[in-house]
This record gives C-alpha cells, structure tokens and sequence, in this order.
C-alpha cells in the first residue's frame, strides 16, 4: 500500500469515528422542521398540561424526560436550501433551558451572515412572546464550534432558535479539495432542563430592572451560598445590569470567592495620535462597593479571566453589580480568530459567606485595612514618618499580608526600618512540615519587594511557650529588618492551624528613611552622607550618585546636597578615585563653547547650576585637632573627569555633589536633571604608585642650562603603564626666573569627552589646585607658565584599567630675568613672546620660546548668568627658525653632508648599480661565446670586466653610534637634595633638536632624517 493511500484511509476511519459519535442514536431526537416551528417542553410543563400539543407539537406524542438533542433538518445528510426551522424550548417556573453544541457547520462568516445562520434568542419572558420584539443574542455562522457559544442558558424558561438557509447552499470542502461529509453540515445541540436556584440566590429586588438583581439577607446565623451569573456557563446576554445585595449583622463580614471568572476584556492599545489608552473593562465589568450602595467601590472593574478572586467587605455590607454592554464585534469588519474566542465567555460562578469568623476591623485597624480583604494591611510613609502597629490575633486557616510603602517619585525615594517584637527566627529543624509549634503563627519577610511565591528574607515563628532557641539565646528577641527598595512586605500565615484556634498578636516598630540608592556606610539615616574607611574588608568598592542606575538611566532629585568621606587608615595608603559615568547637568556649559568643558580649572565657566566638588582635608598645625577643607576641583557637564589621587600630605578625601533647583530652564525639558555619576573607589599603598617601571618617572627637577626634556615612556616604541603616579617638580635655578612647560607631543588615552583612564595636571607651585588638566591627544597645548618665581608640579594618573599609549613629551624652560633698568637679555630673547632664555637652548630641536595668546574673549550672558570664554594661542618658534644662518650650520656640522650632496649621492649609487648590471649581462654573454677557451683566460677576462665596489663604499657616511656633537643626559643632586638633570655639552655644539624627537636624532644626522624633521615642523607649526 503506498503512503497517499494510507492517509487517505487513515483520514476515512477519521470521519467515520466523527460520524460515529455525532450519530449515536438519542431519545428525544429532533431532526425536522416541515410545520416550520417546533415545540419543546420540559417535563415539568407537559405534567402540568392536561391536554395541548405534545413534545413536537403533535398531541400525544411520547416525550422521554432523558436529556435529548435538536439538529438542524436532516441530519446528518446536508440541510435543505430555502428553509427556515424555529425549534422553541419551554422550561418549567422553576426552570430555564440550557443548549449545548456537539457540533457546527453552517455556511457564511460573520458577524453579517449573509447566508446562512442560526438566530439565538435567550431573553423571552413568555411562550408566546414575539421574536420581532425580543434581544437577539447573536446570529452565527461558520464552520466550527468556535464559530458559536459552546453553550447558551435561557434569562428565563424560554429559549428560541431559528435557523435559515439560502437557496445557493454550496459544498463544504477539506484542505485536500475533496468534498467533506455530508455528516459535518449543519449543527447538532443537546438540550436539558436546569434548576432555577443557582441563578436567582435570594428574593428577587423588584425595585431594579432587568429581573437579575437579588437580594442575600441574614439576622442571626452565618449563612452562605452559590450565585451564577445570567447565562453562565455559556455566552452571556447584552446591555444587563444585575445587581446583588449582601446584608449581614453585628460583627459579620462578607466574603464572595469566585470559582470562575469570564468576563471580555480589551487589553490596554493605544489610539490615535495623541496616544490615549482606552480602559480594559470598557464593555462589560463586575463592580464590588464595600457597602449596600453605590459607594467605596473595591478596586476598579473586574473583567478578563480571573479564578480564584476572593473580596471581603469590612463590615456587614456588600454590593455586587454585574454589567454588559453590546457592540463587542463590530459588523463593518471580518471576524477574526480573537473575536471568536469571546463567542466562549461565560460571566462568573462564585460562592459566599457572610460569617463573624472573619477578622473583626475595628476604628485601630481600619485606617490601615486593605479595603477587599480579610487581613492585609497597608502602611504607608507621609514623609519620616515613624510609629508602631499591632497586627492582631488572627483564626487559623488564614493568610494575611502587611505592606509598607515609602515615598518612591522622582524627587524622592525611601526605605522601610523595621523591628518586630515576639518573634524567633527559625533554625534547622525547628519548624516541621512547614509547621510552627504550638499556636505560633509562620512570620515570612521580603525586604525586596519580590513576589510572595519568592524565597523570603528572613523567616520566623512566633516565640510562643518556650524560652530557648536552640542557640542559647531567648525567643522573643526583637528583629531588625531593613528594605532594599521603598516596598517591604510580610506575610503571615496560620493556615496550620485550625479555624477555631487563634494566633497571637505582634508588635511592629516602623520608621521610613530617605533611600538615595548610594551604597556605603550611612552614619545619619535622614541624611545623604556616606562614608568608605580602607580596611580588608573595603579595600575597594563603587559608589554612585542618588538614583543612579546605568539600565534605567534614572534622574538624580532636585535640592539635594550628598557627601561621600574616603578615609585611609593606614599610614602609607592614599585614596584613589575613577568616575566611570559622569552626566551632571548643566546644559549651557556644552553650549557655551568654553575652553574647558568639563570643568572649572582653568576656565571662566562657574558650574553654577548642578555640580561635583571634590575637597581634601588638612589637619590644622600644632596638633590643635581642627581641620580645613580645601576645595580642590569642580566639576558639570558631560565629560567625564580624569582620575585623581590624594596629594602625599593628606589621607582623607571628600566628595560633595549639588542639586539646585535654581538652575536655568532647558527651552524643551524645562528645569532637569540628568542621571548622575559613577565612582570606583580604592586605597593604593604608596610606595606600589611609584614603581621603577620608567628611568624617569617623578622627581626635583632643576639645570644650570636652564632647560630640559622628559619624555614618558622613555622608549618610543613602548607604552606608558597602567595603575601609575608619576610627579615632577620643575624648579628655576636662581630667584625671579619662571618656569614654563610646553607639549610637542602629547599622547594619553581619553578625549574631550573621557578622561576617566589617564590624566595630566599642572600645578603652581606647592598648591593642591591645579590650574589645568589635560588628556587625549593633543599637540597643540599652550605652554603652561609657573606663577611668578615658584616651582611648576607636573603629575600623571593612570588608572588599573588603564590599556596605554604613546605617552608624552615635554620640554621644560627657565626664562632668564632681563635687566629692569637697560632691558638687556643675557641669552636669546624670543620674537614674538620676549622671553629671554638660555643660548644653549637655541637650535635644539625643542620648543623653548613658549606661546602667546593671540585672540581673547570673556564675555558674562546676563540671561543664562554663565561666562562665555575662548582664547587662541600662537607658539613662539623663534629660536628653532630653520633658516637662520646660526640654526642652519649648527644642523650642517651635526649632520654631515648637505642635502643636496645626499641626493646627489643618491644618483651616484645608481649609476653605479645600473653600469654594474650591463658589465655583469656583458660578461655573461662574452663566458658563453667564449666557453670553450681556457679556464684561466676566461677568469683573467672576467677580472678585468670587474669594478672595485671600494670605490663606492668610501662615498657612503659613517651611521654608527659616534656622535658628532649633541647632549647626553646626566643626573646630579645640588645641595638642596633635588634631583637635577641637565642637559651638558660633549663638544662645543649646541644642543639639535627639532620640536617632534624621534628615534636615532642622537646617534644618527642623515640629511634625508633632517628633511622629514623640517617637513613635520612646517605642517604642524
């Protein structure tokens, strides 16, 4: 057999089990409409009915009370075309008719159903109530029973259905193109007669519309019971409104659980270009007010699919209020699968009490009392608010919650302190089964706000009737718990106990603090102060600004002032700090287009508005234990800062962040924030910042030339190291000369937008400020001048995560004091700067002239109350000026020939190799024609053919390591005990170097190595 006919075989025994099932024979079977309208009665009317049509409307005719089935004519060969069957079910007083479908296959698609359908009616009064005037509960068609409701139940004790049919009925086709089973078209239902009680609970409300409003009513006992919905468990009529009253007395509650709750729903879509979000229950809805009228509704609409939904009233009172509207399907457009599922809503099926077990809300508790349920209470924060709240004894059989909620907006966000006397935690082995001993009620803690069904945080028991704990500590000690968001949350459960046994009451002592999301040791709870002390167990950490979260990237507050304390404990450690996400806003700073974005070093630009302040302390002298702060950096704006490391004669830094409200409005966000900053925190020891990594990193630098060069790394090829301090100190040699700085290389990592792994600051003097901080790369630094006579302090940062680079160069430069009375130089005085420096340092291939500003601008925006800087500087080449005939013949002395001559060398040599590559093809060619002469003719001929390659080897420049004339460095130590490295003559020359050093100036002066170094200082300068 192959495999097409076994599916199709396969697929045959399907329809004949289908057939099979939908064909089993039935009492009660109707399957024909030819008097157009049939009648069924339910037993209950027939006995009462002495004479009148019998179940089909033929007097006589013998009805069986089994539960039976209606299909539609014909059954199950295909329906006729051009018919219409009304098949009218009539219930008892006590009754209604319930239908549900076995299966069905009408042809059309609704919702319009244009040809044809079955017509559903559920809401008539009376036998003989006209359709023409009675609500239609839908119209359907299609070809599944998704197509219509599995189930529909009569309002009342009359249910209708009329189905029609066209006179164009076409066959109904599978997915293989062959013609389905005439079994499949049409429908089938099975019919029965229900009791009323379940759907009408208590006395009916006469004074509502609509017949489903009742009334459920006790003066003395506990009483309880079972309601349905209108139609429930099939499709629900439209535009009801039913209404259900729960009264009971004294200290009664009442409790409604539902055991099923199918309702439509829209889920929230949003609309239109204005974004609104329509309601999830705009249709229909169950409303529960805690009273017998319409006020203090409990939550909002109930709707969607919601089983096991429990409310309880707070006191003796309860009003429930089912509503439907219509229009669920508009006909202007094609049914979809979605539409169909909502053909299978069934309203809701609950149970109630109204009982005095419940727990009794007295005037102590109801201000807490979470209005819905029995036990669940809520407390929330009004701003530091503190108090104590007795949880009371509960029944066993019960699970309660206890919420506490802190503030949590935007400006504001707090945490929950809580201490709960009487209870022990549980140890291994102490609770058994997941019970606790006694009448002790099972205490469980979230402090995080996760879910109940999560492992809890703590988990207790109550300390009832014992004294030890196992551990050698008292039960009943208090305990402390603190929450990690602004929701903290308990559950307390005596479900192990029996109803009629209660658990005891307990005390909670609860206060609401500030939570600023900052990590670290809080001395003061109320206040944003925090404090990180070196030690093994913080060694290093990170810290933040308030609310700073990377993901989230929410806003710091308004108004708000935290300061972070680092401290060094040990007598050699310092503190370091990285910020790793900075975004302190103060929006004009970036538009302002200042020399310094980033920072006020340097720059005109106050930070007015949000700021970071970093501060170190001094201890005051003589021991008299007072101390000063002294502010030592500020930062704002976007960029983020460079690393920075505690200077050697203080311990101790501080952090100050500012939040203002009186910053200057944003034209589109108005008066923002933004989302902070990041620190990472650590404690290096001293000696490990100043490793041996480098020949030259740091020291006292001073020279009787009045000048010098570091350069960092000191190999070319290198890269600086990661996790380093190195700091220079650049002293004038005598008194009234001033020291400067200039960068004709300058290559750290960062850019104008991140300093975060390496930094360059310069300092004047002895003071902690520095004037100016540099990363990136950048060879257009302007000089950097010393104040007056004091010492320039050069310091460089690298942080541990630090990849390297190039490094840097600078060349540092005395300039000598000039006669006040006769303005006389002693050395070479600059053109354009008139500095007045060393001859020595003329023609050395280094800027020594420094830079002038060229262009300058301060200009106060009265409006934005910000200053609006820009400076332009011009170098001062003056003393590296290439085509002076001083420069020019120390560069001719040092290097050798001309470049000239090295060009025409140059050609020289390749004459030579060309004249050598004919001899050597002309040789060749005479050995082969003359190969049969001697051996030693042939070798006297090629000998003579030879050139001497001597010749040409006089012609090439000795390129070894003898140095003509240039520097050697040298370290020395003057009488003061600095390190003082200068740069001394071998010979009478005077020190050649251009602005850009590279590699082998020293040993190797090359003509051709020249013409680069001109080349590189025309098109930078």
């Amino acid at each position: 057999m192959t495999s097409g006919s076994s599916v199709a075989a396969a697929r045959l025994m399907a329809a004949l089990v289908t057939m099979a099932q939908l064909l089993q024979p039935s009492l009660g079977f109707v399957d024909r409409c030819d008097r157009g309208e049939i009648m069924i009665y339910s037993p209950a009317v027939r006995a009462g009915r002495d004479a009148g049509p019998g179940c089909y409307g033929d007097a006589g005719a013998d009805c069986p009370d089994e539960e039976t089935f209606v299909t539609s004519p014909g059954w199950p060969r295909p329906y006729p075309e051009d018919a219409r069957c009304r098949y009218k079910f009539v219930a008892g007083r006590n009754e209604k008719v319930r239908l549900n479908f076995l299966a069905f296959n009408v042809e059309g698609l609704g919702p319009s159903c244009e040809k044809d359908f079955l017509d559903v009616y559920t809401e008539l009064e009376q036998e003989n109530a006209s359709l023409l005037h009675s609500p239609l509960l839908g119209r359907f068609c299609g070809h599944s029973l998704a197509s219509v409701p599995r189930t529909v139940v009569s309002l009342h004790s009359v249910l209708v259905l009329d189905f029609y049919t066209d006179g164009n009925t076409q066959k109904v086709y599978n997915n293989d193109n062959h013609m389905a089973m005439e079994v499949a078209l049409g429908f089938k239902a099975q019919y029965s007669f229900v009791p009323k009680a379940d759907y009408e609970p208590g006395p009916r409300l006469l004074a509502y519309s609509g017949n489903c409003s009742f009334l459920m009513e006790t003066s003395s006992v506990d009483i309880d019971g079972v309601i349905n919905s209108p139609g429930y468990p099939g499709l629900y009529p439209d535009n009801l409104h039913c209404n259900y009253l729960f009264r009971g007395f004294g200290n009664q509650r009442v409790r409604v659980h539902f055991k099923e709750l199918d309702i439509y729903e829209i889920h929230a879509e949003t609309f239109g270009e204005a974004g609104h979000t329509i309601s999830s229950c705009p249709i229909d809805s169950v409303r529960i007010y805690d009273s017998d009228q319409r006020l203090r509704q409990i939550y909002s609409d109930f709707c969607g699919q919601k089983a096991g939904l429990t409310v309880v009233s707070t006191g003796s009172r309860m009003r429930l209020e089912f509503i439907t509207g219509a229009g669920r399907i508009p006909r202007s457009r094609t049914v979809t699968s979605a539409d169909l599922g909502e053909l299978q809503r069934k309203g809701f099926r609950l149970r109630y009490n109204i009982s005095s077990e419940y727990l009794r809300i007295d005037r102590g508790l109801r201000s807490n009392h979470l209005t819905g349920t029995e036990c669940d209470f809520l407390i929330e924060s009004a701003g530091n608010s503190h108090d104590r709240f007795q949880f009371p004894s509960v029944r066993g059989g019960r699970l309660c919650r206890v919420f506490f909620q802190g503030v949590h907006n935007l400006q504001r966000s707090e945490m929950s302190l809580l201490r709960i006397d009487g209870m022990a935690r549980i140890t291994a082995g102490r609770r058994q089964d997941g019970r606790c001993p006694g009448l002790a009620g099972h205490l469980k803690v979230y402090a995080r706000g996760q879910g109940a069904d999560a492992v809890p945080d703590a988990d207790f028991c109550q300390a009832v009737g014992e004294a030890s704990d196992g551990r050698g500590g008292s039960l009943g000690e208090p305990q402390e718990f603190r929450s990690s968001g602004p929701q903290l949350f308990l559950v307390f459960d005596t479900r192990h106990l029996e109803t009629w046994q209660l658990a005891p009451a307990f005390i909670i002592n609860y206060r609401f603090v500030p939570d600023f999301g900052i990590p670290g040791h809080q001395p003061n709870e109320d206040d944003c102060a925090f404090e990180y002390v070196s030690g093994a167990d913080k060694a290093h950490g990170r810290t933040n600004s308030p609310f700073f979260n990377p993901v989230t990237k929410a806003h710091y507050p308004h108004n708000t002032t935290c300061s972070y304390r680092f401290v060094a404990t040990e007598p050699n450690q310092r503190v370091r700090i990285r910020f790793t996400h900075f975004y302190v806003e103060d929006f004009f700073i970036e538009e302002l287009g200042n020399d310094k974005k980033h920072h006020t070093v340097g720059s005109y630009v106050p930070c007015a508005g949000d700021r970071v302040e970093i501060y170190e302390r001094y201890e005051s002298p003589k021991n008299s234990g007072r101390f000063r702060l002294e502010k030592i950096l500020t930062y704002c704006g976007t960029s983020i800062p460079g690393p920075y490391v505690t200077q050697f004669d203080t311990q101790e830094l501080l952090v100050l962040f500012h939040s203002t409200w009186d910053k200057w409005a944003h034209p589109e966000y108005g008066k923002r924030t933004a989302s902070g900053f990041q620190i990472e925190y650590d404690f290096p020891v001293r000696t490990s910042l100043f490793s041996n990594k480098f020949d030259v990193c740091g020291g006292n630098i001073s020279s009787d030339m009045h000048g010098g060069v570091i350069q960092v790394p000191k190999n070319e090829q290198a890269t600086y190291q990661p996790d380093l301090i190195c700091e220079w100190h650049i002293y004038p040699s005598q008194p009234g000369n001033q020291v400067f700085v200039q960068f004709p290389e300058f290559h750290l990592e960062g850019s104008t937008k991140s300093c975060s792994m390496a930094v360059l600051r310069m300092y004047n003097g002895d003071s902690h400020v520095p004037s100016s901080e540099v990363c990136g790369a950048d060879n257009g630094i302007p000089a950097f001048y010393g104040s007056g006579s004091e010492h320039v302090r050069i310091r460089l940062l690298t942080t541990a995560g630090s990849r390297g680079g190039k490094g840097f160069k600078f060349s540092w430069t005395e300039a000598l004091k000039i006669h006040p009375g006769t303005g006389h130089c002693p050395g070479f005085q600059c053109k354009r700067t008139r500095h007045c420096i060393d001859h020595r340092l003329e023609c050395n291939r280094l800027p020594n002239c420094g830079s002038r500003a060229v262009e300058y601008s301060a200009d106060f925006d009265k409006d934005r109350l910000r200053w609006k800087n820009h400076t332009k500087h011009e170098r001062d080449n003056s003393d590296e000026e290439i085509n002076s005939e001083k420069c020019h013949s120390i560069y001719a002395k040092a290097t050798g020939p001309t470049e000239a001559a090295y060009q025409l060398l140059h050609v020289g040599i390749g004459v030579i190799v060309t004249v050598l590559l004919l001899i050597a093809i002309v040789a060749f060619v005479l050995y082969r024609e003359h190969r049969k002469s001697s051996s030693k003719k042939q070798a006297q001929q090629a000998a003579s053919d030879m050139l001497d390659l001597s010749a040409m080897r006089q012609l090439m420049p000795e390129t070894g390591d003898r140095v003509d004339g240039g520097f050697a460095t040298t370290a020395t130590r003057n009488l003061n005990g600095h390190h003082s490295y200068s740069l001394q003559r071998q010979q009478q020359y005077p020190q050649h170097q251009l602005q850009h050093q590279h590699r082998g100036y020293v040993h190797s002066r090359s003509t051709s190595t020249l013409t680069r170094e001109k080349m590189q200082k025309i098109s930078i300068v």
